[in-house]
């Protein structure tokens, strides 16, 4: 927002923002006395308490704390963080979705939708231990670029493009 605003004092281009909803926070839900709008803010992530939300400068530890850590409760579909971030960040940029885990849980799995995967979650066939170590492993692939980008060049182009 703030480029927005000096773009034009600076004779550059307003640059595009583009958005999305909010993501949930990745904490248990309020119970369900809070309700409407309240409820809603409630379940977004938040920058005040770090640990609810995965940032673009997170590094490997800080994603598998978090995701480790997240609420994701078994069979539970509704309010599921971690499924939140699976179909509105993960099935976005993957076409496969590929689960490691031993033989006695049901061996290796691969889903190429959303729908299938909430569907074995669902049916208890996917569980959170299971689910987890996958969605670690795809969010950091997601976040390594723009991780290393600014690990090498901390402001960058944003600094370059103001003078």
């Amino acid at each position: 927002m703030l480029a927005r605003e000096i773009a034009k004092r600076l004779k550059k281009p307003k640059p595009i923002s583009i958005h999305h909803h909010m993501l949930m926070g990745l904490g248990k839900p309020p119970d369900s006395t809070l309700t409407g709008t309240d409820r809603v803010i409630s379940l977004k992530m938040s920058k005040s308490n770090p640990d609810t939300a995965i940032f673009m400068l997170d590094s490997l530890a800080d994603i598998k704390r978090k995701i480790n850590k997240a609420y994701c409760p078994p069979k539970i579909i509704e309010e599921n963080p971690v499924l939140e971030y699976c179909k509105y960040i993960i099935f976005e940029k993957i076409e496969n979705f590929s689960i490691k885990r031993p033989e006695k849980y049901g061996g290796n799995v691969e889903y190429s939708s959303y729908e299938e995967l909430i569907k074995d979650y669902r049916e208890g066939k996917l569980n959170p231990p299971d689910l987890k170590p996958a969605v670690i492993k795809y969010l950091d692939q997601l976040i390594k670029p723009v991780r290393d980008r600014f690990e090498k060049d901390p402001l960058g182009d944003f600094v370059r493009g103001l003078k």
